[in-house]
């Protein structure tokens, strides 16, 4: 593993195959996540709708350089605003999600100040009214669409990242639109996850054919190489952490022990607070379980991450 080589990427539209295109955000930070597009002839689908109105617009322009085909449909990969809140800036599409995402969705809404608490610098961009707009369409386990002939196989993988994860697959041009199952050198946040979960989507996404391009939810394009190190990830914090709740250490005292070694380079490397709270919620037996969300978000401030 080579994480201490760390590749810059930037907030552009990438051209994947024809009419087949991902949008990466530079940093991949917190709310800052990647789209995509596949066009047809006149109508195109959008996967995930991005977080402030300034990136989803951003995107919507991009689109319009790139290609004629209109948004007529919408994939949401899952239900984290920083994929679903710019929902509402595509009044004329259709828009699809995993059932389950559909529900959270709903119930949740935009907790604004909650957000603000978590990522005050996000204020210029939220202020105002701000609607949720809730998938039109949700499917349980597995959807095909069609576009201009084109097929997208969406498969539920959830739990993992969260209870409604959904991996979007196109074959024949060896793409996989992974959402937040992968991120790439960003580490990953799983306070509202299932980490035996999500190592078991991961394999899954490993084990899968016809897959050579992946796109992250946050991070630059990758391959399969890239998801081994995000399941590794997981596979040694995993290990390293119930290490320290079989001896009897808390989450805050376990994360500040634990030494992740080159993960530490990653981005957000402060992450493992939450990610080892939620993986303490594993050991007790509940793996979906309740955690102080604002506690872990609190302490990742704090923590400094060893190598």
């Amino acid at each position: 593993m080579k994480t201490h080589h760390i590749p810059a990427w930037d907030t552009k539209l990438h051209e994947l195959a024809d009419g087949v295109f991902a949008y990466t955000q530079a940093t991949g930070g917190f709310c800052i996540a990647n789209a995509g597009f596949v066009a047809g002839d006149d109508e195109g689908v959008a996967i995930d709708a991005l977080f402030a109105p300034r990136m989803t617009e951003a995107f919507q322009k991009a689109v319009r350089r790139a290609s004629k085909a209109r948004v007529r449909r919408l994939i949401n990969t899952h239900h984290h605003l920083d994929h679903s809140l710019g929902n509402v800036m595509f009044p004329k599409a259709t828009i699809i999600a995993q059932e389950q995402a559909r529900e959270v969705i709903i119930r949740t809404g935009f907790p604004k100040e909650q957000l603000l608490a978590i990522a005050p610098w996000f204020k210029k961009d939220l202020k105002g009214k701000i609607t949720v707009r809730a998938p039109d369409v949700t499917f349980e386990r597995h959807l095909t669409l069609y576009v201009g002939g084109r097929r997208l196989d969406l498969t539920h993988v959830g739990p993992a990242h969260t209870v409604g994860d959904v991996l979007v697959h196109l074959a024949a041009d060896r793409v996989l639109f992974a959402g937040d199952v992968c991120f790439f050198y960003v580490t990953p946040l799983a306070f509202e996850g299932n980490i035996a979960g999500w190592v078991r989507a991961l394999q899954a996404i490993e084990d899968m054919e016809n897959v050579e391009t992946i796109v992250p939810g946050h991070g630059p394009l990758g391959t399969k190489e890239q998801v081994r190190e995000v399941r590794t990830y997981f596979e040694v914090i995993t290990r390293e952490a119930h290490r320290r709740f079989e001896a009897g250490m808390t989450e805050d005292d376990a994360a500040r022990d634990i030494a992740i070694g080159e993960y530490v380079h990653w981005g957000e490397a402060e992450r493992l607070l939450p990610n080892v709270y939620r993986l303490f919620t594993q050991f007790r037996g509940d793996p979906n379980g309740p955690i102080d969300v604002a506690r872990a978000f609190a302490g990742m401030a704090e923590l400094s991450v060893k190598q």
